[in-house]
């Protein structure tokens, strides 16, 4: 367990960096117009699926009728992507990123709607701190007369949304998924975000927008292969094997800094250009994940701490019996 503990979080240091890559390596495809945002996400899904349906193989045997809530959970994955591939187009990968994490928002209150769960006073200091700094992050320094005038709300607004619907995601798998195998739950969500992204590339990118984009040059293929295996496929299933022997506060606190990855290297690739507004807003929002974070691990242990004591007391019952 000792030995076991350090290779973990090299792991997840590994995963948060492939993480990190990915939005840039994604912002420049859509720059060159090699793939259209729909295709990337189908074309990434079905890399993804075909590696991680190897790496289950067997486990394929524990399905069961229980696994069709996949199907609306992998629509909302599949409207997540879409809207954050789509608003990364028209942005940076720095916003895009942090956008992200605009999530925390919508899970107290989904986990609300779903379960009648009562946000806690941290969920929504946390959830304001997070809209703060968004502010920050999509404006246009500090002339609040035009705050919001730098040219991009349609690529940092539909990143939002994209945002918005990962937390969606993250309270409807924590409600409804807590029985499946994780593996097998990607899988079958990947499954249904392929299909999706795919209809979405057909119809919308080749018909409305008409911007329909792909590439069969081998150079252009393996960057798809390499965001749809390694940083899908293997990061999911590589994450999931760390979180065994990492506690959760730190996987909650290590994966947003994929963001500030995506950002520093987008700098010094020059595909955008450092601003206070980045720096003051990503820093807020890093601050709400870190203060949700730190007390759900709080709350978490309580809870725990609060089972032991209920099981200890039961068991001095049925002795004095």
């Amino acid at each position: 367990m000792k030995r076991t503990k350090p290779i973990a979080f090299i792991t997840l240091l590994i995963v948060v960096a492939l993480w990190g890559v990915a939005p840039v390596i994604s912002k420049s495809i859509f720059d060159n117009k090699v793939y259209s945002p729909g295709i990337l996400i189908a074309l990434r899904g079905l890399f993804s699926i075909i590696a991680m349906a190897i790496i289950i193989n067997k486990g394929f045997k524990k399905v069961n009728k229980s696994y069709l809530i996949c199907i609306p959970a992998g629509i909302i994955l599949a409207a997540a992507y879409i809207f954050q591939f789509v608003g990364l187009k028209y942005t940076v990968p720095s916003k895009n990123t942090f956008l992200e994490n605009i999530s925390c928002i919508t899970i107290p209150i989904f986990m609300f709607i779903f379960v009648r769960e009562k946000p806690t006073w941290y969920s929504v200091v946390s959830a304001l701190i997070c809209v703060i700094g968004s502010l920050f992050l999509v404006g246009n320094g500090f002339n609040f007369l035009e705050f919001f005038g730098s040219g991009d709300l349609r690529g940092d607004g539909l990143s939002a949304i994209g945002g918005l619907f990962f937390g969606l995601d993250i309270a409807f798998t924590k409600v409804f998924c807590k029985d499946k195998d994780p593996l097998l739950y990607v899988f079958f969500q990947l499954v249904i975000l392929t299909v999706i992204a795919t209809g979405y590339s057909l119809i919308f990118e080749t018909y409305v927008f008409e911007d329909f984009s792909i590439s069969f040059e081998i150079l252009d293929i393996l960057q798809v292969i390499f965001l749809g295996v390694i940083c899908t496929a293997v990061c999911w299933v590589a994450r999931a094997w760390a979180m065994k022997s990492i506690d959760a506060v730190t996987v909650s606190l290590l994966v947003p800094l994929s963001a500030v990855i995506a950002s520093v290297l987008s700098i010094c690739l020059k595909l955008e250009n450092f601003t206070w507004n980045l720096l003051i807003g990503g820093v807020i929002i890093l601050l709400s994940i870190a203060v949700s974070a730190i007390f759900d691990y709080r709350k978490e242990c309580q809870s725990k701490k609060h089972s032991i004591e209920e099981e200890t007391q039961h068991e001095e019952c049925q002795s004095q019996l």
